[in-house]
């Protein structure tokens, strides 16, 4: 007996739960771009506590109806002294909703950073959107390509029509890397600068990058971390019985029998890209 891939299609975003000790915790929650204006009572403020909510979603941004928070905060005058920082506003995350942010900051005149610990692009350029659309471009021509009824009507005749699997691969991956170098360069040639590490946050507008001692100060910072697969408790991922999207995505092996988990339109287009090649 043959055990059948299982993918696992829900994922969730990262929210902040709120501390007691802090005076000012202005943060707009469930969004995979969050902006965030801090202070606070006591001068050792606790880890901040990340919970997981909401479904993420490619398909709508919620940093367009947050980020702009952060931006408009730097751009404005409290009638205190100025106060002199690094940036005046600080970006965790480089992906879709960080990119759109640290454009629009920049266009305000704002000087503007962004952290990256993995790779410029998040979610979105490299693990959903753009190579899944790759993978249904291709599974979409090949229905057409097995529909011999339809092309004998257009006076068609393909027969035998294949694929082949590594180069399906390679082609979603090669679609990523071009738009997540026109990601990369697109910042850099406004003047944004790309710090390679994971931010922690340590307090009030300041945040470590990576593990060694550099630490920024900026005015805002946008937390912008994006979403990963979401995992039911009791259940183990190996790559290669049971799946998430992240895998599926890597097309390593085309099963003869899938089950997929979760009904979203991540789970959709998986269903259309492997029954399409091949599989039940």
């Amino acid at each position: 007996m043959t055990l059948s891939p299982i993918s696992l299609s829900s994922s969730y975003t990262t929210t902040i739960s709120q501390p007691h000790h802090c005076s000012l915790f202005n943060t707009t929650t469930s969004t995979t771009a969050t902006s965030l204006n801090l202070k606070f009572c006591s001068l050792k403020p606790e880890p901040f506590a990340f919970t997981s909510l909401r479904h993420r979603s490619h398909h709508n941004h919620p940093f367009r109806r947050t980020h702009f928070n952060a931006i408009s905060s730097a751009l404005s005058n409290n009638g205190t002294a100025p106060k002199s920082f690094d940036y005046d506003l600080l970006i965790i995350g480089a992906g879709v909703g960080g990119h759109g942010a640290a454009l629009h900051a920049v266009e305000k005149g704002l000087k503007t950073a962004v952290v990256e610990g993995d790779v410029v692009g998040g979610t979105c350029v490299n693990r959903g959107c753009v190579p899944s659309k790759a993978l249904l471009a291709v599974s979409g021509r090949m229905r057409e390509l097995r529909n011999d009824h339809h092309l004998k009507s257009l006076g068609i005749q393909v027969s035998n029509a294949g694929y082949d699997r590594q180069a399906v691969a390679d082609h979603a991956n090669n679609l990523a890397s071009k738009i997540r170098g026109n990601l990369t360069n697109s910042m850099k040639a406004l003047g944004v600068d790309i710090l390679t590490g994971f931010g922690t946050i340590l307090g009030p507008q300041k945040v470590k990058i990576g593990s060694s001692n550099n630490i920024v100060t900026a005015k805002d910072i946008i937390i912008a971390t994006g979403s990963v697969p979401f995992v039911p408790k009791g259940i183990e991922v190996d790559g290669k019985t049971v799946i998430t999207s992240d895998h599926a995505l890597k097309l390593e092996t085309v099963p003869d029998w899938i089950a997929i988990v979760g009904s979203g339109y991540i789970g959709l287009e998986f269903s259309d890209v492997y029954t399409a090649l091949g599989s039940e």
